[in-house]
C-alpha cells in the first residue's frame, strides 16, 4: 500500500473550500492500493474530480508537453479530522485529463484512459521475463535474502505492465516516478530489469562480506559473530579509521623523539591486525596508552626563589639549621646550573625526624610535582626496571609509573626507605637503582616495560634513610649524605607547641578556647613517655590527650586546661621512670652507649663469674661484631689483671657469662668493646664500676680505643637516663664541637686512648 502526503495551497479569491486531490509528490501506479491524507484546498493549476465515498476520483500531474495525466482511484473508505481527509482506496488505470466544466461552482473533469505502450514483441517480453524473474529468485535465495522477495510471484509475460505495477515498488532502487511517466513498455521493462540487477550486485557483496566473516570465526566462538561481521564491513569501508585514527594523531602530537613515535606505530599497526578482545591486543594496546600516558619533553617551570625556599623550610621544620643550609646551597647551586645539579642527595636519621617531610618541602619551594616512592621491603628487580612485556600482567617499574603519575618529566622524586631494599633469586634492585642515581646514565634510562629510553637527567632525587650500613656501596657512592640526628628534649617541646600540638588541633576541629597544653605537661611527656629520636611517637601521645580533651568539650562544654598533673589521667602509668639504681656502683655491670636506626640507646653490660669448667656463655641476641668483641675484651681483660694487677686470672675451674640485656632486640656494632672489656674485668677482680659514668668505644686487641659514630645521639641517650658523664675515644673529640651548645653544656666529657685509662676511671685500679 502506497503511501501519499499531498500539499496544496488555497485561492483566496474563492469563498467556497472543495476537497481536491492534487500535486502527489510520488506517483501512484495503476493496480495498487491508496493510503493518503489530503488537505481541504483548491489548487487552481492542476484539476481533479471531487470525490466522494464510492466514487473515483484521479490523482493528476503534467507531463513534459504540459498533458494532465493521473490515475484513477476507487475510494473504499473517507475519513475527515481537522480539515483533513484520510482516504483509502484501489487505483483503477492512468488517465488523462481531457475536459474541465464547472457547474454551481463544482469542478467537473472528463478523464480518458491513457495506458501503456506496448512498444516490443512477445519473444523480448519473455527474454525480459526470465531474465527478471531469475534475479527475482536469486535474490530470495541464501542467508542474506529478504522474506518479501519470496513472496512475489513469477512474471506475468501475459500482462507484463500489470506485473511492473503491482510489484515495481517492492525492489529498493526502482525509481517509482520513472516506472510511472514511462509509457513504453520496453523502456519499463530494462529500467526494471537495471535496478533489479544492481540490487542482486549489492546482494551478492553482502553475501561475501558474510562469507569471510564466517571464515575468520573458529568454531566454537559464533558469540563473536555479530563483533566480526562489523569489523570485516568497517575493513571493507574504511579500514577501521576511528580508533587509527585517534592513536595516529596522539602519537603526531607527542613531544617524543623519532624512534618513540615509530615504535608506536608499528605496536598500533600489530594492535589493529589482531583480533579484537584477544590477550596479545590487550597487551598491545595498554603498552601504547602507557607510552602515550608518559609526559615526554613535559617540563613543569621552576620557583627558584632562595629567599621563599628558605621561608617554606623554616615555617615547615624546626632547629636542623645545618641540614636547612646544606639545602639551601643546593638548591642555589641547582640554580646556577639551570637546573642540572648532578648530586643526589640522602637524608640519613632516625625514624620521625622530618626525612620525608624536608623533601615534600623542599617539591613546594620548588613548585615542582612530588613523587613517592616506599621501597622498604622491595626485593625484585622488576619492581624498579619493570617487567618484560611477555604477559596481560606486566607493568612499568616504579620510577616510569611515578614519572607517569607526576605528569612532567622533572619532578621531585623521593625514593624512601632506600637501605630497606632486599634481594633475593629476581635480582637486587639496589643494582637496578644504579642507572636511575647515575647522571651520567639516566639521560637515557630504560624500562623494561616500555623498552625505549626516557630523560630522568631532568628528575630531582631524593633519598632517605635509616642506616648507612645496610646500604650497597656503589649506590651510596652516588649519593650526597646530610645526616638528621636525634632532637634534643627541648627541640621537642617547641617541636610541639609550633607545630604538632596545632596540626593535630586543626584536625580534631579544637581552637585554643577550648583547649590548652602547659609546658610543663608536654616536658613530662617527653621525659617519661616517650624515648625516641624523632618526634613521631610524641605527636601519636599528643593527638591521644587532644582527643580525650574533646570528649570533655563536647560533653560537658567546658574549657579543658592540661597540666603536668593531669598527663597521667590521660596516658596511663609513665612508660620510663627515673631511678637512683641506676646511678649505683655495682660490680660487673657497665653503662655502655649505642647507636641504632631508632636514635642512641643506653646499653648495660654485665659480667658475672660462676664457678664451671672455663666456659664462656654470651647471651642478649648479639650480631657476629658484638660476638667477636666480647672475645677481643676477654683477652683485653686477662692480660691487663694479669699484667698491671699482679693478678693471676685462673678459669679453670670458673664460667664467665656476659649479658646484654633486652635479649629480644637485636644488637650489633663496633663501639662496645671498652664497655664489655670494663664489666669482664670488674667481674674478675670484683671491683665495683661507677654507676654515674657511661662509656662508648671500640677495643683493638693491643687496648687501643678506637673512634666510633653517632656522638650526639648517643650522649641525648645518657641525658635521658640521668647520666651527664660520658667516656668518649680521643679521635672523637672533634665530633663533640658539633653537638649543640644547649646539650653539650650539660655534659662532662672525658677523652680516652687507651682502655687503661677507661680501667682507672671506672674501677679507680
Amino acid at each position: 500500500m502506497n503511501e501519499n502526503d499531498v500539499t496544496l495551497s488555497e485561492q483566496n479569491s474563492l469563498k467556497d473550500l472543495y476537497p481536491v486531490l492534487v500535486g502527489f509528490t510520488k506517483a501512484i501506479l495503476p493496480d495498487t492500493d491508496v493510503a493518503i491524507n489530503i488537505d481541504k484546498a483548491i489548487f487552481i493549476e492542476k484539476y481533479a474530480s471531487i470525490f466522494v465515498h464510492g466514487a473515483t476520483f484521479a490523482t493528476t500531474d503534467k507531463l513534459p508537453d504540459g498533458t494532465l495525466i493521473g490515475t484513477m482511484v476507487m475510494i473504499h473508505y473517507t475519513k475527515e479530522k481537522d480539515n483533513v481527509y484520510s482516504v483509502i482506496g484501489r487505483s483503477l488505470m492512468r488517465v488523462r485529463l481531457s475536459e474541465v466544466t464547472v457547474s454551481n461552482d463544482v469542478f467537473y473533469a472528463k478523464l480518458i484512459s491513457y495506458p501503456y505502450e506496448k512498444d516490443c514483441d512477445d519473444d523480448t517480453i519473455a527474454v525480459y521475463a526470465n531474465l527478471i524473474s531469475g534475479s527475482v529468485k536469486r535474490l530470495a535465495s541464501g542467508e542474506t535474502s529478504d522474506r518479501l522477495y519470496s513472496e512475489i510471484p513469477p512474471f506475468y509475460v501475459e500482462d507484463p505492465d500489470r506485473w511492473i505495477n503491482s510489484f515495481a515498488p517492492a525492489f529498493k532502487n526502482v525509481d517509482t516516478n520513472l516506472i510511472f511517466y514511462t509509457d513504453k513498455l520496453s523502456a519499463r521493462l530494462e529500467h526494471l530489469a537495471v535496478s533489479i540487477g544492481v540490487q542482486l550486485d549489492q546482494h551478492k557483496i553482502r553475501e561475501d562480506i558474510e562469507k569471510k566473516v564466517q571464515e575468520s570465526i573458529e568454531k566454537g566462538q559464533r558469540e563473536y559473530y555479530l563483533r566480526e561481521e562489523l569489523k570485516v564491513i568497517n575493513e571493507e569501508l574504511y579500514g577501521s579509521e576511528d580508533e587509527r585514527n585517534k592513536y595516529e594523531l596522539a602519537i603526531e602530537e607527542m613531544n617524543a623523539p623519532a624512534e618513540v613515535k615509530e615504535k608506536l606505530t608499528r605496536e598500533l599497526n600489530k594492535m589493529l591486525t589482531l583480533q579484537t578482545g584477544s590477550p596479545e591486543s590487550f597487551v598491545c594496546k595498554n603498552y601504547i596508552d602507557t607510552v602515550l600516558a608518559l609526559p615526554w619533553g613535559k617540563y613543569s617551570e621552576e620557583n627558584r626563589d632562595i629567599k621563599r625556599a628558605r621561608e617554606i623550610l623554616d615555617a615547615d621544620h624546626y632547629g636542623i639549621k645545618e641540614v636547612k643550609d646544606r639545602i639551601i646551597e643546593y638548591l642555589a647551586v641547582h640554580n646556577l646550573s639551570e637546573g642540572n645539579v648532578t648530586n643526589i642527595l640522602c637524608l640519613v636519621g632516625p625514624p620521625g625526624v622530618g626525612k620525608t617531610s624536608i623533601a615534600a618541602s623542599i617539591a613546594r619551594a620548588l613548585g615542582r610535582e612530588y613523587v613517592r616512592a616506599s621501597l622498604g621491603g622491595v626485593h625484585d628487580e622488576a619492581e624498579i626496571r619493570g617487567h618484560r612485556r611477555t604477559y596481560i600482567g606486566s607493568m612499568p617499574g616504579r620510577i616510569i609509573a611515578g614519572i607517569k603519575k607526576a605528569g612532567t618529566a622533572n619532578p621531585l622524586f623521593l625514593l624512601d626507605e632506600i637501605d630497606k631494599l632486599g634481594a633475593d633469586y629476581k635480582g637486587d634492585p639496589s643494582n637496578a637503582l644504579l642507572e636511575v642515581l647515575d647522571p651520567a646514565q639516566n639521560s637515557t634510562y630504560q624500562d623494561h616495560y616500555i623498552d625505549l629510553p626516557f630523560d630522568l637527567s631532568k628528575v630531582m632525587f631524593i633519598t632517605t634513610a635509616n642506616s648507612l650500613q645496610t646500604m650497597s656501596r656503589p649506590l651510596l657512592d652516588r649519593m650526597e649524605i646530610i645526616e638528621l640526628g636525634s632532637y634534643m628534649p627541648e627541640e621537642k617541646r617547641l617541636i610541639a607547641i609550633n607545630f604538632l600540638i596545632p596540626k593535630q588541633m586543626a584536625n580534631y576541629h579544637l581552637t585554643t578556647e577550648q583547649v590548652e597544653i602547659t609546658d610543663d605537661a608536654i616536658d613530662k611527656v617527653i621525659r617519661f613517655y616517650t624515648r625516641e629520636a624523632g618526634v613521631r611517637r610524641l605527636e601519636q601521645l599528643l593527638s591521644k590527650v587532644l582527643r580525650k580533651a574533646a570528649v570533655t568539650v563536647v560533653e560537658k562544654g567546658e574549657r579543658v586546661k592540661v597540666d603536668v598533673s593531669d598527663v597521667e589521667t590521660y596516658l596511663g602509668i609513665p612508660k620510663y621512670a627515673e631511678s637512683d639504681a641506676l646511678l649505683q656502683d655495682r660490680v660487673g655491670v657497665v653503662h655502655g652507649l649505642a647507636w641504632t636506626e631508632s636514635g642512641g640507646e643506653l646499653l648495660d653490660v654485665e659480667a658475672l663469674l660462676l664457678d664451671g669448667k672455663d666456659k664462656k656463655i654470651v647471651t642478649g641476641n648479639l650480631g657476629n661484631v658484638m660476638k667477636e668483641s666480647v672475645e677481643i675484651a676477654l683477652s683485653n681483660a686477662r692480660e691487663y689483671a694479669a699484667k698491671v694487677l699482679g693478678e693471676k686470672v685462673d678459669l679453670a675451674d670458673k664460667d664467665l657469662h656476659v649479658h646484654f640485656p633486652e635479649g629480644a632486640v637485636p644488637k650489633d656494632g663496633p663501639s662496645a668493646g671498652c664497655a664489655i672489656s670494663t664489666a669482664i674485668l670488674s667481674a674478675l677482680t670484683g671491683k665495683a664500676v661507677k654507676g654515674d659514668i657511661a662509656l662508648t668505644g671500640e677495643l683493638s686487641l693491643v687496648g687501643r680505643v678506637l673512634p666510633i659514630g653517632g656522638v650526639k645521639e648517643k650522649c641525648l641517650a645518657a641525658l635521658r637516663n640521668g647520666i651527664t658523664k660520658i667516656i668518649l675515644p680521643a679521635e672523637n673529640r672533634k665530633d663533640v664541637a658539633d653537638i649543640p651548645d644547649t646539650l653539650r653544656d650539660k655534659m662532662q666529657f672525658t677523652y680516652v686512648e687507651k682502655v687503661d685509662e677507661v680501667y682507672k676511671m671506672l674501677l679507680a685500679l
